[in-house]
């Protein structure tokens, strides 16, 4: 016969849609989670047949509907939210791919419906408004170190993030790890909304940012949403704006004389450093430009040191393998003790800040990303052909000319070799 996969909402019956509701009533046979069908009672007739399960038991879920919709009878089977999104459909599909189903018996009809994300994004004004993702935190069928790298990836993308399963008793860590993951890539202020029991009674609404944002305060029966960059609080909501009003980037302060002299061709004094004789360096912060640093000091053979709470997946790597020395926590004063040079790599401006202040006053040269005529050295485009290096810089003015100015000369390089003379 059917098999109906229903949508049942993220709580309140009003939110079921339409569709959804004619297929429930339809059924024959209702299969779900038995606290789901508790809440369905005053929708469905007295002659239907509830058969009801307990979590983890979605497999068994499956084949018995299958079992019933072969036997003749129309099975509705439910799931809260939207039935495709961590839902009822993919594993029913699943089992379906395994008894290598020919597409007719049993028919399947899909009812979609009303996520818990978009709920509790409703509940909280628009931060889903420009592109965003949905990750569940829940190792029970996902290796963690797998979910770590899709947050790694959404965090460098800069998406919005809603997180499902945030937290449990027995999975209470994973949650405060991606909070550190994300503030290796995100300003502090970034609003972060933690919705419990959605469209339900009891429901919750909390708005707080990434900085203060508490893993304590979410359970398995909330969604967390994590804003992009550009996410804001407007009122007493929070917003992701698409950038249909803003015309073009906004154009960074433009600097004092002081600052405008820092960066000038004129006060640059061009060198080569050689490690060889054993260089140190501290980067603080574990994001995307910290990663690039990391990969040009290591590549030169110096000693790194990374200070960050969190860290992308490459300068773990690194230092498993023992190429570099991962501190995982925030920067301290007197963290530069000892260093030759030292990188201020954070997302906070405060931080580098910081970093760039104990530089100077420790006589250690700094390279600050966010503000480089800050710090005391700037960080070339590098070309490398065998003996030959090339450097190209634009006092950090613009590190994007400097890079295709390198580009070019090593196309021209390629069709004009150079041979190295002896000096």
């Amino acid at each position: 016969m059917r098999i109906h996969l229903v949508s049942i909402g993220p709580g309140d019956p009003t939110y079921m849609t339409p569709d959804a509701f004619h297929a429930l009533q339809q059924a024959d046979v209702v299969i779900g989670y038995h606290g789901y069908l508790s809440t369905l009672d005053n929708l469905l007739r007295a002659e239907q047949q509830r058969i009801g399960f307990d979590l983890g038991a979605e497999i068994e879920r499956a084949r018995h509907a299958i079992r019933l919709a072969q036997a003749g009878q129309s099975v509705a089977l439910v799931s809260s939210g939207d039935v495709g999104v961590y839902g009822m459909a993919g594993t029913l599909f699943e089992v379906l791919a395994e008894m290598e189903w020919d597409g007719v018996t049993p028919e399947v009809v899909v009812h979609p419906g009303v996520s818990a994300m978009f709920a509790a994004a409703a509940r909280v004004g628009a931060p889903l408004a420009h592109d965003f993702c949905a990750i569940s935190l829940s190792d029970l069928l996902t290796p963690w170190e797998v979910i770590e790298r899709r947050i790694w990836a959404a965090a460098s993308a800069d998406f919005v993030v809603a997180f499902y399963n945030p937290r449990s008793r027995k999975r209470h860590w994973q949650l405060a790890r991606a909070f550190e993951m994300l503030r290796a890539e995100r300003p502090p202020q970034t609003p972060v909304a933690v919705v419990r029991n959605v469209t339900r009674p009891t429901e919750r609404v909390h708005l707080t940012t990434l900085a203060d944002v508490c893993p304590d305060d979410v359970d398995m029966f909330a969604l967390v949403i994590v804003g992009n960059s550009q996410t804001r609080f407007v009122g007493p909501c929070m917003a992701t704006p698409r950038g249909y009003l803003i015309e073009e980037p906004m154009p960074r302060a433009e600097p004092g004389s002081a600052m405008r002299e820092a960066r000038s061709p004129r006060t640059l004094y061009p060198l080569l450093l050689n490690t060889a004789h054993g260089v140190r360096a501290v980067v603080v912060g574990g994001g995307r430009v910290a990663t690039r640093k990391v990969k040009g000091l290591l590549a030169a053979g110096v000693q790194v040191q990374v200070m960050s709470p969190a860290a992308t997946s490459e300068i773990q790597q690194w230092a498993v393998e023992g190429r570099l020395v991962w501190v995982a926590r925030s920067y301290r004063e007197g963290d530069l003790t000892g260093a030759d040079l030292v990188f201020a790599a954070t997302n906070c401006r405060e931080v580098n800040a910081a970093v760039a202040a104990e530089a100077r006053a420790c006589g250690v040269l700094c390279n600050v990303a966010d503000v480089p005529e800050e710090g005391t050295f700037y960080v070339p485009a590098v070309l490398r052909r065998d003996d030959l290096l090339v450097a190209v810089s634009s006092g950090g003015r613009s590190p994007r000319t400097a890079a295709r100015l390198r580009d070019a000369m090593a196309d021209w390089l390629e069709t004009n070799p150079l041979p190295l003379e002896d000096a």
